[in-house]
């Protein structure tokens, strides 16, 4: 156990250090020059500022040194707690992203909330009434869920909520009021797919023989469903909500930015306008922890809801 556990560990950091380096490099090799475009203030005005001014931005940053060079000195910067500073803000980095984790994290673990109310009794009633009325409207609603964007999703909200009916403010403000329709959008779209997928779950339960070896003996319905097909089904379920709530918490980029929600996926649109490469690092970083976390966590939580699986006994989950 021990062991695995170290293994575990070892497999993490090796994967967080190849995010370092896959987004470190990918942002060496973009087009343009970040000190270029400070100190041209982003006008493109060549004729404003001497090529001198814009040598000695980058060697301030650290940009006119080799790739290697830069890429070791921002890891060991990391490992210190210092993700430098913002490009455009000249703040540090933790502090552009820290102000930016509360407003996410509240509208993930909202928008979660919702997905789930909504999804898990739906998907469960779907596949017990297969094919039937509710079924078919559910059915409906993915594809139309699944279909639209959430950028048309949003600016038809924000259109018919916000500008028409005037229930909500157009720019958001935090508080209910401005988290309201971007929770809906998240909700809408993430269940389109929850529904279905844990309709599938349940089907897949409700046909192994352990189901019909217990119809057989007599066992009534809501034992069946309740201590036999829903007890099975939390692990696939389970793996769903930390995907789910990983994806809200890397931050819903599009969403935020149309409601104005100041999260980290808002923050994430405006650093690469504005070529600010301390900043997007860092977010890339933090997707990176964010995703490694929750399926460590979804691991963890196998071994609680089903006491036959055990983290590093090299059994089928």
């Amino acid at each position: 156990m021990i062991k695995k556990g170290i293994l575990r560990i070892v497999n993490i950091v090796i994967v967080l250090i190849g995010i370092t380096f896959l987004s470190f490099s990918l942002l060496y090799l973009a087009p343009g020059d970040p000190a270029e475009t400070y100190i041209r203030g982003g006008d493109g005005n060549a004729g404003t500022v001497s090529e001198e001014a814009i040598q000695a931005q980058r060697e301030k940053w650290g940009l006119d040194k080799p790739f290697f060079v830069q890429y070791f000195n921002w890891l060991g910067n990391i490992l210190r707690g210092n993700f430098g500073e913002s490009y455009t803000t000249n703040r540090p980095v933790l502090q552009e992203i820290g102000s930016k984790i509360g407003p996410t994290l509240i509208l993930s673990v909202a928008a979660l909330f919702v997905t789930l109310l909504i999804s898990i009794p739906l998907g469960v009633l779907c596949a017990l009434h297969k094919d039937r009325l509710l079924d078919n409207v559910c059915r409906i609603f993915s594809f139309i869920g699944i279909a639209a964007p959430s950028f048309l999703l949003s600016l038809l909200l924000l259109y018919f909520f916000a500008i028409q009916l005037n229930w909500f403010p157009v720019v958001s403000k935090g508080g209910i009021q401005g988290l309201i329709l971007p929770v809906t959008v998240l909700t809408i779209q993430c269940s389109a797919k929850f529904i279905r997928q844990v309709r599938s779950i349940v089907l897949e339960q409700m046909n192994q023989e352990y189901v019909r070896g217990a119809i057989a003996r007599g066992v009534s319905k809501s034992k069946i469903l309740f201590s036999h097909i829903l007890r099975n089904a939390w692990l696939p379920i389970v793996t769903l909500i930390g995907i789910y709530f990983g994806v809200f918490l890397s931050g819903a980029a599009i969403v935020e930015t149309i409601f104005s929600w100041q999260g980290i996926g808002q923050l994430a649109v405006e650093a690469v306008g504005r070529k600010d490469y301390p900043v997007i690092q860092a977010i890339i970083l933090w997707l990176g922890v964010i995703y490694v976390a929750v399926n460590f966590l979804v691991d963890l939580s196998y071994s609680l809801l089903d006491p036959r699986v055990r983290i590093g006994k090299g059994g089928n989950k």
